[in-house]
């Protein structure tokens, strides 16, 4: 049927963007009702589970519900359809819908929430990440001579091998391979039987750990070989581009005032100015962190930027903030959030065959 696709294949495009390994333990990301087996022909990106945004779905036509914030967030120990979120999980059954929250798998990841709030902003400069996440494997594949540059391309189409603005990133090193193929083997050099040496290529790369399964199936299919010698291993370190909140520089240095004013026309919600070390000193490098940044505030001062943007800063997030000299501007939590949900639904469009749009429903 032209226009429609299975469920799992939007969750497999979503999660290529937004990576469940990613997600906090405490979180709960993935499938919240639905089957993967089901026919999906639109999908609807949108912040929260409402009502407004079922009712959207209903008016549009779409059978998948990209959300930000679970529906499900803590286990259901009963399912009161009187009430949120019961009453939200009845409607989605009763309309076969399919819903799926990326939550925090979506702020950690490369082009998420931060670098779309960063963008809405205007920062300019290289993004750097506030609290990095994510952990890093090293990948080691032995290719014979003359194969290695066919594995390392696809080793970079699979993610792997990037290195801050570097990619294709690999080490080489020549050696000998030996082997014996056995009776039932299919050697793609020497004899059944008959113990080989190869001139071979220890061709090593880094890979984001949510990639490195991916990264691994590609090499074995680029291989000549019929068994191949991969190995993954972990390595200290954090993927390019994983973890929490964005720092960048201001087109131009802008008074507290003037930022938060800026902020406010930005977004189209009000900013507030929280904390103020340095009433009329000019800004020029900002951290921001869509949703809620109160527990980034030691990360942000050390950072050496010199305003953080975020959402739901209480009094002792202020009062932090003031004593390590940075200034504070809550923004609000879906305000410094709903800037991500068009570039995600533009992704998404790339990767999935069906409609893919943003929610009207502003919260």
């Amino acid at each position: 049927m032209p226009g429609v696709v299975k469920a799992r294949d939007v969750i497999a495009a979503v999660e290529r963007l937004a990576p469940p390994s990613l997600a906090e333990g405490w979180d709960n990301c993935g499938l919240q009702v639905g089957d993967g087996e089901a026919e999906i022909s639109r999908v609807l990106t949108a912040l929260t589970p409402l009502p407004e945004v079922f009712e959207e779905a209903e008016e549009v036509g779409a059978d998948f519900l990209l959300f930000h914030h679970p529906l499900i967030f803590t286990p259901l120990k009963s399912v009161d359809t009187s009430s949120y979120p019961g009453d939200l999980v009845r409607r989605a059954i009763t309309n076969d819908l399919t819903v799926y929250a990326a939550h925090t798998s979506y702020d950690a990841a490369p082009g998420g929430v931060s670098v779309a709030l960063a963008e809405a902003l205007g920062l300019r400069g290289p993004l750097e990440v506030v609290s990095p996440r994510g952990a890093l494997r090293k990948l080691v594949v032995f290719v014979p001579e003359g194969d290695e540059e066919a594995v390392a391309a696809a080793l970079s189409e699979a993610g792997a091998g990037v290195i801050g603005d570097y990619t294709r990133c690999t080490f080489r090193t020549p050696g000998t391979g030996t082997f014996l193929p056995g009776e039932g083997s299919d050697p793609y050099q020497g004899e059944r039987g008959k113990l080989e040496r190869a001139a071979e290529v220890r061709l090593e790369t880094v890979v984001p750990a949510h990639l490195a399964r991916g990264a691994a199936d590609a090499a074995v299919a680029a291989h000549p070989y019929e068994e191949v010698a991969l190995d993954v291993y972990p390595v200290e370190g954090f993927p390019e581009g994983c973890g929490y909140g964005r720092i960048a520089d201001l087109p131009e240095p802008l008074t507290t005032e003037e930022l938060s004013r800026r902020i406010s026309d930005s977004l189209g919600f009000p900013a507030r100015l929280v904390a103020d070390p340095g009433p009329g000193r000019e800004i020029g490098r900002v951290a921001v962190l869509g949703g809620s940044g109160g527990s980034f505030i030691a990360e942000v001062a050390a950072s050496g930027a010199g305003a953080f943007v975020t959402g739901d800063l209480d009094y002792h997030d202020a009062l932090l903030a003031d004593s390590l000299g940075l200034a504070a501007i809550d923004a609000g939590h879906a305000a410094t959030e709903l800037p991500a949900l068009e570039p995600l639904a533009s992704r998404l469009a790339g990767l999935v065959g069906v409609p893919v749009e943003a929610s009207r429903v502003r919260g």
